[in-house]
């Protein structure tokens, strides 16, 4: 049976059907949330939900000329705010969006104007910001987002209603995962593990190809002894290094569970269980401590920017026991 808990956004979406509905749409709102729960997407939704031209209850139709609009960002009354995720949000980039505010809307009910990452902004464009929400335009909705709620100004949280966008429960994300129809059960439980709730991390029609990477990483790096050709395959792309230790992380933090006798339903890479017990045998709980340091330190290094070749290759050398 496919679990029936809800995606965070489809509750968001809910109240604001409910707020929409008896008319206490508010001005302003934060949505908070870990990254990759799928804050943006839910502002987009709503913005849909708003401006839907044959919206049903608690939902938008997403085929209506507005829907389709948002959808390619081309609807003239709805502004998003893009930057890159380490890039500061600057004055300039704040009073261009907002001085859209005062304006008649082209076409729109609720002009939307969402501003991802806020806890980006400086100081001066914070303040730009205040400004808009302590003077609220008629029939417009400011959305914010954040990962990092305490790095936002209590001023600019005070003056927002706030909401919270929670995890997924793995067993409903693998559910949802498998029923898809790329991944088996047993891949979706691995995939709903490495997501940690949160369904942006693992789009759907990636869900195969993550799989089969890390598969690659267990078979090449670990099962397979002299493989220097996947290793530089590897190293030409810093992102494949950082998810390849990630999955590295993960396995061995597995054989360590196994170790102790928690019972298998509870480790991450399920459907390579057979792997994980044949490899549980080869190594004390002192050589699992010592890789996953060798891993962490490797995944440090990598972040500071240093060459990892001959840390990944003393990786691989420690990892490799018959």
């Amino acid at each position: 049976m496919i679990a029936t808990e809800k995606f965070a956004s489809e509750m968001i979406l809910e109240r604001f059907a409910q707020a929409l509905k008896v008319g206490r749409l508010a001005h302003a709102y934060l949505l908070i949330g870990p990254k990759h729960i799928g804050k943006k997407q839910t502002a987009l939704a709503v913005a849909k939900l708003v401006n839907c031209e044959r919206a049903a209850h608690a939902t938008f139709c997403d085929a209506c000329p507005a829907c389709v609009k948002i959808t390619s960002g081309m609807h003239p009354d709805v502004h998003v705010l893009g930057q890159e995720d380490d890039e500061s949000i600057k004055i300039e980039d704040v009073r261009d969006l907002l001085s859209q505010v005062q304006l008649r809307a082209f076409e729109a009910r609720t002009k939307v104007f969402i501003i991802p990452n806020v806890e980006r902004l400086t100081l001066e464009a914070a303040n730009a910001l205040l400004k808009t929400l302590e003077e609220p335009a008629k029939n417009t909705l400011i959305l914010l987002t954040t990962s990092i709620p305490d790095s936002v100004l209590g001023t600019i949280k005070s003056r927002c209603q706030t909401l919270y966008l929670f995890p997924l429960g793995r067993t409903s994300l693998r559910d949802r995962l498998a029923a898809a129809g790329q991944v088996t059960q047993a891949e979706a439980h691995f995939l709903s593990c490495l997501a940690e709730g949160c369904p942006g991390r693992i789009p759907s029609a990636e869900a195969k190809a993550i799989v089969q990477r890390r598969n690659l990483v267990i078979d090449q790096f670990l099962l397979t002894r002299d493989d220097d050709m996947y290793v530089k395959d590897i190293l030409k792309d810093p992102a494949q290094v950082k998810e390849m230790l990630h999955f590295l992380f993960c396995w061995f933090k597995d054989i360590s569970l196994l170790k102790i006798d928690v019972e298998s339903v509870h480790v991450m890479n399920i459907d390579r269980l057979t792997d994980l017990k044949v490899m549980k045998e080869r190594y004390t709980f002192e050589e699992i401590e010592e890789i996953i340091s060798d891993i962490v330190k490797t995944r440090k290094a990598l972040e500071e920017n240093f060459n990892v070749k001959v840390p990944l290759a003393l990786l691989k050398e420690r990892t490799w026991k018959r």
